[in-house]
């Protein structure tokens, strides 16, 4: 152990991190738009507010879980301390959602909470969530996670969050009571889905 004096780098699990969302993400981005390609009117949508709010829902939750997942890749930093730091983007959701909700008549609630494709969202994000979790799975058989459980959990929700990002470009389901539903959803699918996995997969 005294062979080297060198200082240990501690900072290459965080760099690695964030290396592979960025991976993931650009991948995944890609495979939207060679599956599905982007929404019909995505060069007009773009820049309107339902479009920029599924991509920040899915980043916020991204980079909330891929903080968390570093931290828990090194013992002894405790980052289920944070862990109701991820509420605040599903929060923020919900109450846009309900917000609309109660201004618009009752007899549309249903319209706007199932839109047209709810189901097509349930399938395609955790889909496309699983290439960002393999990378997320293999980075951690790097660390020495104590806490598989919750290891996995935090990846599922980044890799969700990332998903969602890609997935936004195609879904063309705008009201707010659509993103906190289903898109809540299949990121709850997906951290479980983490949490489920990475105890079997993980040792160290």
């Amino acid at each position: 152990m005294s062979a080297s004096a060198r200082p240990v780098d501690t900072g290459w699990l965080r760099r690695a991190t964030w290396l592979c969302a960025l991976a993931a993400l650009s991948i995944t981005v890609g495979l939207v738009l060679l599956t599905l390609g982007t929404r019909p009117d995505f060069t007009s949508a773009w820049t309107t507010l339902p479009v920029i709010a599924k991509a920040a829902f899915g980043a916020s939750v991204a980079a909330i879980a891929l903080v968390l997942f570093q931290n828990s890749l090194r013992p002894g930093l405790k980052p289920s301390r944070r862990l109701p730091l991820i509420a605040a983007p599903l929060l923020v959701a919900a109450s846009w959602a309900l917000l609309t909700l109660i201004q618009a008549p009752a007899e549309q609630w249903s319209a706007l909470i199932f839109g047209r494709y709810w189901r097509a969202c349930l399938i395609a994000v955790p889909l496309y969530a699983l290439l960002p979790l393999i990378l997320l799975l293999l980075l951690a058989r790097r660390g020495a996670p104590v806490d598989r459980v919750l290891t996995g959990a935090f990846a599922g929700l980044a890799s969700a969050g990332l998903a969602t990002v890609a997935y936004s470009l195609h879904c063309p389901d705008d009201t707010a009571a659509f993103l906190a539903t289903w898109y809540t959803i299949a990121t709850v699918i997906v951290a479980a889905l983490g949490a489920l996995i990475f105890p079997r997969l993980l040792h160290w």
